[in-house]
């Protein structure tokens, strides 16, 4: 006896969305991220993710999963807990619950929670680290120049 399972159609490969397709994700709005009545150009590396390469033009980027990259050009940078930065950032706000590897310059704010890690060559105007937090490096309050858009 044999048994036939109903069989699902073939997704056209166009309806599939590329990596490079943008596509509209809810989420957070960072509290000092910029108020416009557009949608920000936003950025979401998922869990599981790897990218590698320069990241340029957004406004937020969000990292759950793992980035080896230079960040140019955008306001703000969340590191979940499950994410991983190595390389150069330089932003306006950060709120760091994962790791950061590298050179970070905050124009404005740097938060690190409770879970965050962050080591290398650090610059802030401001500094909050939750208790347990860690900080670690050639770490400098500075006045940073404002970005000039």
């Amino acid at each position: 006896m044999s048994i036939e399972l109903p069989r699902r159609p073939a997704t056209p490969f166009s309806a599939v969305p590329s990596a490079l397709t943008p596509v509209e994700v809810e989420t957070k709005t960072p509290p000092d991220a910029p108020k416009t009545e557009t949608k920000a150009r936003q950025m979401r590396v998922g869990r599981g993710i790897t990218l590698s390469g320069e990241i340029k033009g957004c406004d937020w980027l969000l990292v759950e999963g793992s980035v080896e990259a230079t960040l140019l050009e955008c306001s703000a940078i969340e590191i979940a807990g499950s994410g991983v930065f190595k390389g150069t950032a330089t932003v306006d706000n950060a709120e760091i619950s994962g790791r950061f590897e590298g050179s970070l310059t905050l124009r404005k704010r740097l938060f690190i929670r409770q879970s965050g890690r962050v080591s290398g060559e650090i610059r802030y105007g401001q500094l909050e680290v939750e208790c347990g937090g860690r900080l670690s490096g050639d770490i400098g309050s500075e006045e940073v120049t404002p970005r000039r858009d």
